[in-house]
């Protein structure tokens, strides 16, 4: 069998679409034991040609969206970060924020930040193309419906963004979402 190239595991990744790898995710793509993925996932980090997240997950790219989707599976990326990316506010924060169906995280060395919610209510986002790969990204107005749902945004934050909301999307979402029992969301619509 033809030896791999540390330059041709790295192409051969990103012309998968995806971005960030783990070990058992290496190991797959190349065809080799775990053992073996491991060393080459070394390799990679060393030659400059990935960056090490966290210990056995490495990215090919640098940009943040698509790593917060990619490190935790599943993820999409919402709240403010989902907001700032569709132009509803402008002020950069500190961390990407996303929310998952599994426990609430946080890797403050990669600026990423994961709430949890539960998986009835993980809908609403749409995938996005970004350099090669792929990212999750809210909609604006699910992405203000998990932040008033995580007890992030007041009333006050909902009429802040209503202007450049979709009214007829907002309330279908909240519709769906207000039929598993949040009535607190409810009520903020109204």
């Amino acid at each position: 069998m033809k030896e791999l190239t540390l330059y041709g595991i790295r192409d051969a990744a990103i012309q998968s679409g995806r971005a960030v790898y783990s070990v058992q995710q290496l190991s797959n793509l190349i065809g080799k034991s775990r053992s073996v993925a491991a060393v080459y996932l070394s390799r990679l980090v060393g030659k400059g040609l990935a960056r090490r997240l966290i210990k056995g997950r490495i990215s090919f790219v640098y940009d943040d969206l698509v790593i917060a989707t990619q490190l935790v599976e599943p993820s999409y990326v919402s709240l403010n970060s989902a907001l700032l990316f569709h132009g509803i506010i402008t002020q950069v924060q500190r961390n990407v924020e996303s929310v998952t169906p599994r426990n609430t995280l946080s890797y403050r060395n990669l600026g990423l930040a994961y709430h949890k919610i539960p998986g009835h209510l993980f809908f609403g986002y749409k995938s996005h193309q970004r350099g090669g790969s792929y990212a999750f990204i809210a909609e604006p107005e699910k992405a203000l419906i998990d932040g008033i749902y995580l007890n992030l945004y007041s009333k006050k934050d909902l009429e802040e963004h209503m202007a450049s909301l979709d009214r007829a999307r907002l309330k279908e979402l909240a519709v769906r979402f207000t039929g598993r029992g949040s009535r607190s969301l409810e009520r903020m619509i109204k």
